[in-house]
């Protein structure tokens, strides 16, 4: 099976450094946010559920602890304040968002990708010079929280819009050493519903069934439990004809609630 990557500190800065910042210095409207969130997030930290979020992160992370609430106040305080960037500033204050130790700083870069995905694929080569950025962040500082909250809504929305550039870039990820990438692939379609294209997310279950990979075994499950809302009895059909493929746990999870 293989293995999950993982960087050092030193390697994920110069991962981030080398493909998402695009200028050796940023704007100063790119500095000015990375300000403006830095002094928000430090004024309204929690010392007791920033120790909570690191162990339950297993301690990959740092945190302020700010829960979920708050920090989507002051992200939006932050966003509504501040200038709207051109496509390279974008890729800028992400990834200088991403260099950062504390786990916030990276939903902000994803929060703050998802609300303006469509200066990110204003037209396709825009689209896949985003969807390379959105390669990096997947598989640096990777956990599931970040794999999870970025996949289905900037490169699966990508590929809902730009279908012939950048499913078959999936079609690569599904196949990829990178185990992130390939939980990415399977659920990029999560906000497809109705729409969802039933043979390829078959395929890529079929494809990776057979991993041990806890994180694999629990996103075809989720993908297919998602898609049965939608499609009760195709989804019953694939599992029941190919259970002996697929772990016990992606059963479970997809017919959880059939």
């Amino acid at each position: 099976m293989p293995k999950v990557k993982h960087l050092k500190r030193s390697a994920v800065t110069a991962v981030v450094d080398s493909k998402l910042i695009k200028h050796s210095k940023p704007s100063s409207r790119v500095l000015e946010i990375l300000r403006k969130v830095r002094r928000e997030y430090q004024a309204n930290r929690d010392p007791t559920y920033a120790a909570w979020s690191k162990k339950y992160m297993r301690n990959k992370f740092e945190f302020f602890g700010l829960k979920f609430p708050k920090r989507r106040t002051l992200d939006k305080q932050v966003i509504s304040a501040s200038p709207i960037l051109d496509v390279e500033d974008i890729y800028d204050l992400v990834g200088l968002l991403w260099q950062q130790e504390e786990r916030e700083f990276h939903y902000f870069a994803i929060d703050y990708a998802v609300k303006f995905r469509d200066v990110l694929s204003c037209d396709a080569a825009t689209c896949l010079r985003s969807v390379e950025c959105g390669r990096q962040l997947l598989i640096t500082n990777s956990w599931w929280d970040s794999i999870d909250l970025f996949t289905p809504k900037v490169i699966g929305y990508f590929g809902s819009k730009y279908p012939k550039e950048v499913i078959p870039i999936l079609d690569q990820w599904i196949k990829d050493d990178n185990m992130w990438l390939r939980r990415s692939a399977i659920l990029h379609q999560l906000n497809y519903n109705e729409n969802t294209d039933k043979e390829r997310l078959f395929r890529y279950c079929l494809l990776t069934g057979h991993e041990d990979e806890f994180f694999i075994q629990r996103a075809i499950g989720w993908a297919l439990r998602n898609y049965l809302r939608y499609n009760r009895k195709d989804v019953k059909e694939f599992v029941k004809k190919n259970e002996a493929k697929l772990s016990p746990l992606s059963v479970k999870e997809a017919l959880k609630h059939a």
